[in-house]
Order: structure tokens, then sequence, then C-alpha cells
């Protein structure tokens, strides 16, 4: 495991959660610091696929819900509700290929690439430096930032996600807009990344992730901004109607 990476994690989040999931089973457990969450990671890594939390959880609303789902015999989970505050800013770059197969080495390639394109693109914009990771199939972004999780922070980041994945997300990669929920798991960087069989062509691989040396926020207006840019986009056009200059896209 990415030991820097759980580290700044827990800062930013105070309280994550760590999913096992094995043979369509899933076990979640959830912890305060970081000794117990590798210790916890370490004792199932040699199977299955690992994840984390990214955004920060309200404690007492995950307690009363993990009450609700053990007395009703259900598997508990950070639901969306739980989350107080985003921390990330997730992007998911995946390249097409035959479901519950690993990438080959060219099609991980190709999702690299348009990932370091999307980091351009948002550079433009003044979005600081985020974390590249290889997922082990495809890359990630990580942005840090802090905006709660409101209806309108919810809506500004649909805007955004749609807006980015008509320029990022094709046939060839796909620009996954479901990761913006809040309570969206993410792989622990480090751990390996089993899908289907370890062929040589498509191999599990250890997933990493390379974290700026100065990894800032994104500031709330700048998130605003970008939102904003994309909603006038997607504004239909009245034919004969005078129209006001807009930004358009770099």
């Amino acid at each position: 495991m990415n030991l820097t990476y759980i580290e700044r994690l827990m800062a930013d989040a105070g309280l994550v959660e760590l999913c096992h999931m094995k043979g369509g089973r899933i076990r979640s457990t959830w912890h305060r610091d970081t000794d117990s969450l590798i210790a916890t990671a370490t004792q199932a890594e040699g199977t299955g696929n690992l994840f984390t939390s990214l955004n920060r959880i309200d404690p007492g609303a995950l307690a009363e819900h993990i009450q609700q789902a053990t007395q009703a015999g259900k598997t508990a989970r950070t639901p969306d509700s739980c989350v107080s505050r985003y921390c990330r800013i997730f992007f998911d770059l995946d390249p097409a290929r035959p479901r519950g197969q690993s990438s080959t080495d060219d099609e991980l390639t190709a999702a690299q690439v348009r990932a370091h394109g999307l980091k351009t693109r948002l550079a433009v914009f003044g979005w600081p430096e985020p974390l590249m990771a290889r997922s082990g199939n495809g890359w990630h972004l990580q942005y840090r930032t802090a905006l709660a999780n409101t209806p309108e922070t919810g809506e500004m980041l649909r805007l955004i996600y749609d807006g980015l994945a008509k320029e990022f997300g094709d046939d060839e990669v796909e620009f996954d807009r479901s990761v913006r929920n809040p309570a969206r798991l993410c792989t622990l960087y480090g751990s390996w990344k089993r899908k289907g069989s370890n062929h040589p062509d498509r191999p599990h691989r250890q997933s990493l992730a390379l974290i700026p040396a100065d990894w800032r926020q994104v500031h709330p207006r700048q998130v605003e901004g970008l939102a904003n840019l994309f909603a006038r986009q997607s504004r239909p056009r009245v034919m004969g109607a005078t129209r006001s200059p807009t930004t358009a896209l770099p």
C-alpha cells in the first residue's frame, strides 16, 4: 500500500471506509488512523480488490446507518447521505475492453494519454497539479478540495463531468461520469487490481499513485467557474436571438 497516500487521505477525510471486494462479496470497515487501516488492508491484500472512500464522513450519521443496516440484516456501506464534505474531485478514465477483463498495455496507455490531456485542460483554468494514478486497468486524477456535500455542489459537479465527458470520452476511452457521487470508492493505491484471469496480455497489475510534492486544493471559485462555463455552453440556442459573448473552452 502507498503509505503517503493513505496518510494524506486520512488527514483530509478523518474517517475512511476500507472496502474489500472478493467473489461478489463486500466487507467494509471504517478507520480513524492510518495504522489500523493498513493492518486490515494487509490481512486482505492477497485476494480480491481493495478500495477506500474519498470524502469526509459524518461519524454520527454513519453509526446510525450501520445500526439500521445491521438490524435489517444488510451489509453496511457508506451512503451518500453520510458524507458531509468532498475532499477529492475524482476523475476515472477507463479504456474500452471486454467486460470483466484487465487492460492490455496498449489500452492502458490510451487511458494514460487521455488522463494527461485532462490534466492539461484543467490547468488552463487554474486548477493545481492533481494526483495521477494507474488504477490497474485505467488512469485516475484526484484533485484535493473542500466542498460541502449539498445539492448545489452536486449540480456543479454534474455540469463539469458532463462537459468533460464530451471532450475526453469516446469509444476508445470512457470518461466515467458516475464517479462524482460523495460516497464513491476508489482503488487503494499500492494494492493489486484483479479483474478476470491473470493472462499475459491482460495481466493483473499493482496500482500506483504519483502524488504532487505541493498537492494544493482546487478553490471552490475555480470549481464554480468551470461549472458555470459548461452551463452556458449547454443552454439551447434560440434561432434569431441576440447572443451575448460567452467564454469558450481553450
